[in-house]
């Protein structure tokens, strides 16, 4: 992974990260401030040769065996009994001891919730340690440094607690978002479908609260939906570039359900049929038909009728709508073997359909829980397909495009549906230009 595609994760995790930092800062800084204070106060205490054994040396291993000695007496449960009698009481502090090896340094250490309850402990137990040595002949101990009460505590340490904290925060954090990239990676932008297919974005649908109602929606009736209808007018001109001409049948699928294909089938309808251009819907979803119901007309009659009736004429089960040029095939009644009769007669359907001489948008089912998607895309000009940004991961869609070329469809773009407004541009419209020839998902 480059450095700049790094940054691009964690920019696309932000929150996560960003929540994550915050949590565990906040976290530390509690417990840095919730913390008892520690203080500590040192007693030191040299060791020098005894003048009784009229020497002024003694060997580095010796004074290294006897220091050693000596911290653990220090540490006695006997010394501990006559600091307490020295101090009258208990001792307010706990007590260790540090050595360097052939230093003949001793250091008694003592560590209380107060400065002078550490101090008094040093101090106690230095003095009772030292009083323990009277009979020693090899060494004479004597406190080269008298304990003294600390005004800085020992513990707790906000700074370096929160430092550390802030630090380890930022790299769990971090390994959190490329985790979730790694093993939760949804196609979130133009970018990131880049990295699945060579397949040219031609459109983007933002996100709208219109939209996530559950149910299509005509985006042409709301004045205040006037940014949404300029996406599909940028689409209609996309599809367009890409296709000749002449009139086309062109299929609108998607991955899984909920991707807001029948949505784009309608609006895009709308718009072909504003620039006079003869449309026909075909509702090929017959398992979830929608185009009636966005639509208004009856749904007696449809898709079904001319896979049944193989000499019904597909003009008279066509239902015009309230947009002038704007025709509608509804699904019909249900089929219990929907994808037998569309494998065996819907390619005569579509050759009766493009001798109209219309332009033809086929909302079809999705293309991996049925087979239906596939055996519609051999016999048309083009698909489109239809992703919903934020929920389709990519694997999914790379799945759906892998189905659709090994049925011999040709994708000719894909569109990006709720997506976030803050993607620059119209990525799917440039991309076109050079797109001279067919288009194929890889």
């Amino acid at each position: 992974m480059q450095f700049r595609e790094f940054l691009a994760v964690v920019w696309k995790r932000r929150l996560v990260v960003t929540l994550l930092f915050v949590v565990c800062v906040g976290l530390a800084s509690a417990f840095a401030f919730s913390q008892p204070k520690r203080y500590e106060s040192t007693a030191t205490i040299a060791f020098t040769p005894s003048p009784r054994q009229g020497q002024n040396y003694l060997p580095s291993d010796n004074l290294s065996a006897l220091l050693s000695t000596y911290a653990t007496i220090a540490t006695s449960e006997r010394v501990e009994r006559a600091a307490e009698l020295l101090y009258g009481g208990p001792l307010p502090g706990e007590v260790s001891t540090s050595t360097a090896a052939g230093s003949g340094i001793l250091d008694i250490i003592a560590k209380d919730t107060s400065p002078e309850g550490a101090a008094e402990t040093a101090t106690a137990t230095a003095r009772a340690f030292i009083a323990s040595l009277d009979d020693n002949d090899l060494l004479v101990a004597s406190i080269v440094n008298e304990p003294a009460p600390s005004s800085t505590p020992l513990q707790p340490r906000p700074p370096l607690i929160i430092t550390l904290a802030a630090v380890l925060a930022a790299i769990a954090a971090v390994l959190l978002a490329l985790l979730l990239e790694t093993f939760r990676a949804t196609i979130d932008s133009s970018r990131d479908l880049a990295e699945v297919t060579e397949t040219p974005v031609i459109g983007r649908i933002e996100r709208s609260r219109a939209l996530h109602r559950g149910r299509t929606t005509i985006v042409w009736e709301d004045p205040r939906l006037d940014r949404l209808q300029e996406e599909f007018r940028a689409l209609r001109t996309n599809i367009e570039l890409l296709l000749d001409e002449k009139a086309s049948i062109i299929q609108v699928t998607s991955a899984e359900q909920g991707q807001g294909k029948s949505t784009v089938v309608a609006n895009l309808g709308i718009a072909f049929s504003q620039l006079g251009i003869p449309t026909v819907i075909v509702d090929a979803d017959l398992r979830r038909p929608r185009q009636h119901d966005v639509f208004g007309v009856a749904n007696e009659v449809g898709v079904s009728t001319l896979l049944l009736v193989s000499d019904t004429d597909p003009a008279e089960v066509l239902q015009e709508t309230d947009y002038e040029g704007l025709s509608v095939l509804p699904s019909g009644p249900a089929l219990p073997n929907a994808t037998e009769m569309l494998h065996v007669r819907f390619r005569h359907v579509i050759r009766e359909l493009q001798a109209s001489g219309a332009l033809v948008l086929i909302d079809s089912p999705p293309v991996l829980p049925v087979s239906d998607a596939r055996l519609i895309a051999p016999h048309v000009d083009g698909t489109l397909f239809v992703i919903a940004a934020h929920r389709t991961r990519a694997s999914t869609v790379g799945a759906a495009l892998e189905k659709l070329r090994f049925a011999n469809g040709r994708v000719i773009g894909t569109v990006l549906n709720f997506t976030d407004d803050d993607e620059p541009g119209d990525a799917g419209y440039a991309s076109t230009r050079a797109a001279s020839g067919p288009v194929y998902a890889p």
